[in-house]
């Protein structure tokens, strides 16, 4: 497969902490681990918000039809790098 620029981006990603918003306004919050052709994404250590409920899902895979926003945590912001 090529290396083209948005692979690399995505490639880039990994193991980044990203919050991940569904159609269903649920919110996922985890390290993102991988990607498929079909938007599906993986995350890792992942929290769900719905409301004012939180819970800890672990591992979950997340179909692309129903993700509506994507949101990578900004390291330069975040105190593990300050």
């Amino acid at each position: 497969m090529t290396d083209t620029p948005k692979i690399r981006q995505l490639r880039s990603y990994l193991n980044l902490r990203s919050r991940i918003t569904v159609s269903d306004s649920r919110i996922f919050f985890g390290t993102f681990m991988c990607i498929d052709k079909y938007k599906n994404i993986i995350l890792a250590q992942t929290e769900e918000y719905r409301e004012a409920e939180k819970r800890f899902v672990g591992l979950v895979m997340i179909p692309g039809k129903h993700i509506i926003k994507i949101e990578i945590e900004d390291l330069e912001l975040s105190p593990e790098y300050i």
